[in-house]
């Protein structure tokens, strides 16, 4: 048995013990989500099928499923361009993604059909989730080299010895050197041109 649901404006075939990926829904890895806008159940025979067709939606009809990953999917580029107009904008988008195991699947005329806990054991054992999770919005600043950053993170009293006598002679240059002072020169009055 099979059913078409519709979730984020789109709709999936899915049936009990499959994995799907839809456009994010709230729900943290391992909660049980229920979706009750069930287009259509089918239920292949041996000649034929048997349909349930909702209008639009089939009443007490609802498919249950699990949440085995959530994060954001592959990054896309966006490129416009306009040709001799120099107008060119790029842009990255990653989209948010639920992942969700089928466990159950009702019709509404009171046919169900459930994953037994083997078989769910067995799918979430070969399953492993290709969403990443959601990252910083940008990179945070570095210090610069290598150097600068290993002394920032090493503290003041494990320096080495010979750091801190390069530093402390610096610090004993700048004070012996006296400050020079300014020379300050007066502006002499531009001269007084003679009359003729």
């Amino acid at each position: 048995m099979y059913a078409v649901i519709e979730s984020g404006g789109k709709q999936y075939r899915v049936q009990p013990g499959d994995i799907v990926q839809i456009e994010k829904i709230e729900g943290d890895v391992g909660a049980s989500v229920k979706f009750g806008n069930v287009l259509l159940v089918g239920k292949p025979g041996s000649d034929s099928t048997q349909i349930w067709l909702g209008k639009p939606y089939l009443s007490g009809a609802g498919i249950e499923a699990e949440v085995v990953g959530q994060g954001r999917g592959d990054k896309i580029t966006i490129i416009k361009m306009k040709r001799r107009k120099q107008y060119r904008r790029t842009q990255g988008h990653r989209q948010f993604y639920t992942q969700l195991l089928v466990t159950s699947l009702d019709n509404g005329s009171g046919e169900k059909l459930a994953l037994s806990a083997d078989d769910k054991k067995a799918k979430l054992s070969k399953f492993q989730s290709h969403l990443k999770p959601k990252g910083e919005a940008f990179t945070p600043k570095t210090l610069g080299s290598r150097k600068k950053r290993l002394a920032a993170a090493a503290p003041s009293a494990t320096a080495t010895p010979k750091a801190a006598k390069a530093k402390a002679s610096v610090s004993d240059e700048v004070e012996a050197k006296p400050a020079k002072a300014k020379k300050t020169t007066a502006k002499k009055a531009p001269a007084k041109k003679a009359a003729k």
